[in-house]
């Protein structure tokens, strides 16, 4: 089954507990605790207050600002405080790959069982190719990682189908995520691809990476704990796409039937491509807005008069033999 983290951005430690606790109620499976948004912050003082009574288990994430986070110190500085954190019983601890080697010669085999150490990368221009991203899946587990973190940035829709054709053939724990609002499929997909956990904000204003939904959109809207491998794959292709209410609609009619898809916002570049690159059964059928209804026509073997009438809304079926 596929985590939901909660990642805890707040300034201060109470900020962080009442947090923690909301995402608790919210039915997250665990959090994580962003050391690197804490003002002021005081490893052997807060760590336990953090850690201490908190309701879910705890990832534990000290990200430098070289690899977009917060942390402007040395590493030996947080080598320390992640160690801290793996005595005081933390369940994960995530350290980038540039640094991973001298994390592990550090630690000097010392890690504790119950521990699990995420070994991370992260891309914030672009999604490499597969066989970059195979490739970059390989170092990750050569250094020790017990679960693999990939993290990249969609300049077009498309370049999830990398990150899901490599998740699907990794054969350790690994969460794959494509940042932005054309990557939010693969936040949320990533129960059907099998991804080890996938990241849903509070709210709006407590996002660490770019293109998370919320927990209760994850949850409420594309009812994220009934995906599956056997999911079908269906949305609005449009652009702009982010205001559409139709995924509200449509998943509360699927759920409503017992229909196992789940309807997405798309945010695409090029129609053509888009349904060229997404052929595979699973992506089973499309609403088409602007600036695309045009295209879909075009890219129908078959259409119906209602599909040229101004102002409707294009469906696409993928009909497959």
């Amino acid at each position: 089954m596929t985590l939901l983290c909660v990642p805890l951005v707040g300034r201060t430690v109470e900020e962080m507990k009442i947090d923690a606790a909301a995402a608790a109620a919210a039915g997250g499976d665990l959090v994580e605790i962003r050391l690197d948004y804490i003002e002021g912050f005081r490893p052997r003082e807060d760590l336990p207050r953090l850690l201490h009574s908190c309701p879910l288990p705890v990832l534990v994430t000290y990200r430098p600002n070289w690899e977009g986070g917060r942390y402007d110190g040395d590493d030996a500085t947080r080598f320390e405080t992640l160690c801290l954190a793996m005595e005081l019983g933390v369940d994960y601890v995530d350290i980038e790959l540039k640094v991973a080697d001298k994390f592990v010669d550090f630690l000097s085999g010392n890690k504790p069982d119950k521990c699990k150490l995420i070994v991370s990368s992260h891309n914030y221009e672009s999604t490499p190719s597969c066989e970059e991203l195979a490739n970059l899946v390989a170092r990750i587990q050569e250094v020790g990682a017990d679960i693999v973190k990939v993290a990249t940035t969609a300049t077009d829709i498309i370049d999830v189908s990398r990150m899901f054709q490599v998740m699907v053939h990794c054969q350790v724990p690994m969460i794959g995520l494509v940042m932005s609002e054309r990557g939010l499929m693969s936040r949320v997909l990533s129960p059907k691809f099998g991804g080890y956990l996938t990241f849903g904000i509070l709210d709006a204003t407590k996002t660490s990476a770019s293109g998370q939904p919320t927990l209760e959109e994850l949850l409420d809207v594309y009812n994220i704990r009934c995906i599956g491998p056997d999911t079908k794959v269906l949305g609005l292709i449009a652009n702009p796409v982010k205001q559409s209410k139709s995924p509200i609609l449509h998943n509360k009619c699927l759920q409503s039937v017992g229909y196992n898809a789940v309807y997405l916002p798309l945010l695409a570049d090029d129609l053509a491509r888009f349904l060229d690159t997404y052929s595979s059964p699973d992506f089973s059928g499309f609403s088409c807005s602007l600036p695309f209804k045009v295209d879909a026509v075009h890219c129908c073997h078959e259409h119906d008069a209602v599909a040229k009438v101004p102002g409707c809304t294009v469906l696409l079926l993928c009909l497959l033999h």
